[in-house]
């Protein structure tokens, strides 16, 4: 993936304000939205965005990193997707000792919002809800076995969304058993962790995976396995090809993040703050369902969109 400063083009102009955006990775499209948007904000207000984030999601040092160097160099504001839900409050801590307001998008830290810092998350108990009504049309009789992909205690979203999964499921069965997996970040060990699933658990009727790592690496063993259609594989956040499997009806469906809101709700936020208008609070933004019926409507093509278009 590439990076690139909106208005900048490797030259920051000290009389524009400028807005550092670090996503958790640059490698997935899932942001994509979000920086698109981002652009076309900052543009329509004569600001300036940078871009730049880890290849890889748990490359915990280098988004440290990048943000230590952006305070350095005396951003008006930074909006954060942080990595890690600890390891990231000392920067965001020394944000706010030099007055500049930081944005945490997605997940929240594991801390709470002060006056410079605002938190824009997904809505990730929503996000439980929509996955557990979904798998539950995949149910049958009673003991069914449910698989919950991509749980990890750095990202405290994946908590909440899988308790909330796990809680909605049992009204349908009560005997119904849960098989959770933690978050790998490379391809090749979530596709093998996949892989092992299935052989160990024959009987699973649903899949739930709460990033594109395990949403990928599940239909790759589904595929390789001849499970697709006898397994329900129902993804978090949303990639090109994640979305084109949907579209094909390989994929039972997506539940996109909404992270074009998101930096618009921050970029708001960031410019209020500057103004001295606004202090710390928590933002919580609503996911969508993405089915093949719905995917190619405007609500949802709002969401996905990375060209710049859509208003």
């Amino acid at each position: 993936m590439f990076f690139v400063g909106w208005g900048l083009l490797g030259c920051r102009r000290a009389e524009r304000p400028l807005i550092a955006i670090i996503p958790p990775t640059t490698a997935q499209e899932v942001w994509e939205s979000a920086h698109v948007e981002a652009g076309r904000i900052a543009t329509t207000w004569g600001w300036d965005t940078f871009w730049n984030g880890p290849s890889r999601e748990d490359d915990l040092l280098r988004q440290i990193q990048i943000m230590e160097k952006e305070l350095d160099q005396g951003v008006a504001g930074i909006i954060l997707v942080p990595d890690h839900a600890v390891a990231l409050i000392s920067p965001v801590r020394a944000a706010m000792e030099k007055n500049i307001p930081v944005a945490i998008l997605d997940n929240p830290l594991a801390a709470s919002p002060k006056e410079d810092v605002v938190f824009v998350l997904n809505d990730n108990a929503a996000t439980g809800h929509i996955a557990a009504e979904r798998v539950s049309h995949y149910l049958k009789g009673t003991h069914n076995e449910v698989a919950i992909l991509g749980v990890h205690p750095n990202f405290l979203g994946t908590i909440v969304a899988a308790n909330t999964i796990k809680d909605d499921l049992q009204r349908y069965d009560r005997g119904i058993r849960f098989i959770e997996q933690g978050s790998t970040f490379g391809s090749t060990e979530a596709e093998e962790s996949a892989e092992e699933l299935l052989e160990a658990h024959p009987g699973v009727r649903a899949i739930v995976a709460l990033n594109v790592i395990q949403t990928r690496a599940a239909y790759d063993a589904l595929s390789r396995a001849k499970l697709q259609g006898k397994v329900a594989l129902i993804g978090c956040e949303q990639d090109f090809d994640i979305i084109y499997r949907v579209r094909t009806g390989e994929i039972d469906s997506v539940i996109a993040k909404d992270t074009r809101t998101m930096v618009r709700d921050a970029m708001e936020w960031i410019h209020q703050r500057r103004k001295g208008t606004v202090t710390g609070e928590t933002i919580v933004v609503p996911p969508k369902l993405v089915t093949k019926q719905n995917v190619d409507s405007p609500e949802i093509q709002w969401i996905l969109a990375v060209n710049g278009g859509a208003n």
